[in-house]
């Protein structure tokens, strides 16, 4: 958004160009829709004290009268009055300034109140209070007759007043799209701000894990690190191949009750599944609480009580056979001494309080990664927000021009049109 420029300072602008291309057209109507107001507020607050006067009249008639139908009539023309009132005080608290269909609106309810409660009431009147009766109807007509004036009147106005109508409500929504333009500007810029800040924080914190790296005391621990993961894999993918999911799946059935295996032998399998490189290290050579939970587990497959179709069991029976003949030894023997190797390192308090160190860069490195691809993803969506409100922004601009050239013959004037579009640019 172009520096300097603001979306309230295009707000000012079109108001003030609406005001001299629209007021001069509207005055007339507007005089005119003040002259029926007035004449309709003038009816109104007659009719209103004129009922005042006539609740306080059949108050008094009402008082001792013996006559059915004489006091029948009295209580109905306080209540048609009362109810005329209370209608004619909402009616006259009313602007003469209000647009010529809210004045119409306004009368129609005071008429369809005024008139209804008329109709209701003057068969109880029957021939008492001629008079009241036909000053009431006459009043009535009279706000008829103004209705019908207004109403007749905002029909051949009704061109005039739409097109203002439209222009100010586009002119409203594009200062809108502006302003919320200029705040995604502003969100942009301090995002971009953060971004910088942590791509230089992680640039710090990388700096301060290589000079971690780059110690030799950790260079040795990330070299034996290096090989028991290695071994791992090894073990995984080559010399138990076939087994981990055997041992999961023995396990899921022993605990749905399906097969029955000794307790034991299934903690052993647990232990495998869990930390399979770590658990071969720390039993003794030969690993035998593997071998007898294997013989278990072969005993289950070859009497099928551990169904797993012929291919497949054959050549499980064969890996685990092999490891019960002890192809497991050499990775372990390995893995014992990766594993005391990296003890006597740790031993270091260095090592230990450089690990530790370590650990909390990268976990720091980690958020601010995190962070910073968030701020990423907002700067993106508040582009393509920032999109979609310029080419809304331009369509009204262009609408408010068509409209006001079309009917007016006076389009946007070229420098606030060039405002408004060098703050979607």
């Amino acid at each position: 958004m172009k520096e300097g420029k603001k979306a309230a300072d295009v707000e000012k602008a079109l108001q003030h160009w609406t005001s001299s291309v629209i007021d001069p057209q509207l005055k007339p109507v507007q005089a005119k829709t003040r002259q029926l107001a007035e004449a309709a507020l003038s009816l109104a607050s007659s009719l209103e004290s004129r009922c005042r006067e006539f609740i306080r009249n059949t108050k008094y008639d009402m008082s001792g009268l013996g006559d059915s139908r004489r006091l029948r009539a009295a209580m109905a023309l306080n209540r048609v009055s009362g109810e005329i009132v209370t209608a004619s005080g909402d009616f006259l608290k009313s602007s003469p300034n209000e647009s010529i269909s809210k004045l119409e609106t306004s009368i129609t309810r005071l008429l369809r109140a005024a008139g209804s409660s008329y109709n209701e009431s003057v068969k109880a009147m029957a021939s008492h209070y001629a008079s009241e009766r036909g000053w009431l109807r006459a009043e009535i007509e009279g706000l008829q007759r103004i209705n019908h004036q207004t109403s007749q009147f905002r029909t051949r106005t009704r061109d005039i007043t739409s097109i203002r109508d439209q222009i100010q409500e586009r002119s409203k929504t594009l200062v809108e799209n502006l302003t919320t333009l200029q705040n995604l500007e502003n969100s942009h810029v301090q995002l971009e701000k953060e971004i910088h800040q942590l791509a230089y924080n992680e640039g710090s914190l990388l700096e301060a894990i290589e000079r971690i790296e780059s110690d030799s005391e950790i260079r040795a621990l990330n070299a034996k690190e290096s090989e028991l993961k290695a071994l791992r894999k090894r073990l995984l993918n080559e010399e138990m191949s076939r087994l981990g999911g055997l041992f999961t799946k023995v396990l899921s059935l022993h605990q749905r009750g399906e097969v029955h295996i000794h307790l034991q032998a299934i903690e052993v399998l647990t232990r495998y599944v869990k930390a399979p490189l770590t658990t071969l290290a720390k039993k003794s050579d030969g690993y035998p609480e593997l071998t007898d939970s294997l013989e278990e587990v072969c005993e289950s497959i070859e009497t099928n009580r551990l169904p797993l179709g012929e291919k497949k069991a054959r050549k499980t029976l064969e890996r685990a056979k092999r490891i019960i003949n002890g192809s497991l030894r050499p990775i372990q023997k390995e893995a014992k001494e990766a594993f005391a190797a990296r003890s006597r390192i740790l031993r270091s308090p260095n090592v230990r309080h450089l690990r530790s160190q370590r650990s909390d860069l990268r976990a720091e490195y980690t958020r601010s990664r995190a962070s910073k691809q968030s701020q990423e993803s907002r700067i993106k969506s508040i582009a393509d927000e920032a999109s979609v409100l310029k080419a809304q922004a331009k369509t009204h601009l262009d609408t408010i021009d068509e409209l006001a050239t079309r009917n007016f013959n006076k389009g946007v004037p070229r420098e606030l049109r060039e405002e408004v579009l060098s703050l979607i640019r």
